[in-house]
């Protein structure tokens, strides 16, 4: 059984049962969506919460910056929580926003779970916007933006198609991915890894063609207290691409992080 809590936005935040256990929080990347992490939720519902909220990535007030107010609102959703500290997770943009938060909020994050995560290098979709979007772009554009994501074409559904093409329909949600990737940019990592006194376990695609397999092992030496694990056949989105591998990873990880 899960239960819904709504947060200050509106959106749906999902817990799952037994209420025991430092708890899991999933963050999706830029073009992500909660559903991204549904392996993952089903692996460990039956063990400890698992929340995974759906972030306000495109929507976020002129002249702030994307990524403070994606930082601050996981602070909030740690403080919904109500829980000394959390296993935090994050994929692309997702894991971006969860370093930042364990910099930001240290005692509240009893772990990091990185999975092709952007703050050193990052290359891929909202890169397409800077260049230029066609002014109707067509599905074969969105495709090949979105190619680059998987090593298997097959996770590059109609539905997920359709949901880009509804998400850039809009000028000021193209504007606001532009900012957010130019904040994301700006924001890097290198100098700040050190700091990071949880332990982290960084989870990475061999294909990965986003953040490229040796990013993952320059996080791993710069964080002080990291384990690096590739998968083999899988591009930027391990919990999707391979849930099984990424899942048994996650579960020694939590075990090292929670003893």
């Amino acid at each position: 059984m899960s239960r819904s809590i709504s947060d200050d936005m509106g959106q749906p935040l999902t817990e799952s049962r037994p209420l025991h256990g430092t708890p899991i929080l999933l963050l999706h990347g830029m073009f992500g969506r909660p559903q991204d992490w549904a392996a993952v939720d089903s692996a460990f519902r039956n063990e400890r919460p698992v929340f995974v909220p759906r972030l306000p990535v495109f929507d976020f007030p002129s002249g702030k910056s994307g990524l403070d107010v994606l930082v601050d609102r996981v602070g909030q959703i740690i403080d919904q929580i109500g829980t000394e500290k959390v296993i935090l997770g994050g994929n692309s943009l997702g894991g971006h926003v969860a370093t930042l938060a364990a910099l930001n909020f240290p005692k509240k994050v009893a772990g990091l779970i990185l999975t092709g995560s952007s703050g050193l290098f990052e290359r891929g979709l909202d890169q397409g916007f800077e260049r230029g979007v066609p002014r109707k772009p067509g599905r074969e554009w969105i495709h090949a933006r979105i190619r680059e994501v998987f090593f298997d074409p097959v996770h590059i559904t109609d539905e997920l198609i359709a949901e880009v093409s509804e998400t850039i329909s809009h000028p000021r949600t193209v504007l606001n991915i532009i900012r957010l990737a130019r904040a994301v940019r700006r924001s890097n990592l290198r100098d700040h890894l050190k700091k990071i006194d949880c332990p982290v376990t960084l989870i990475w695609g061999r294909e990965d063609q986003i953040t490229p397999p040796e990013v993952g092992a320059d996080f791993n030496a710069l964080l002080p207290d990291s384990e690096l694990y590739l998968i083999d056949r899988c591009g930027h989105t391990p919990p999707i691409e391979r849930p099984e591998e990424f899942n048994g990873i996650m579960r020694h990880s939590i075990e090292r992080m929670t003893a």
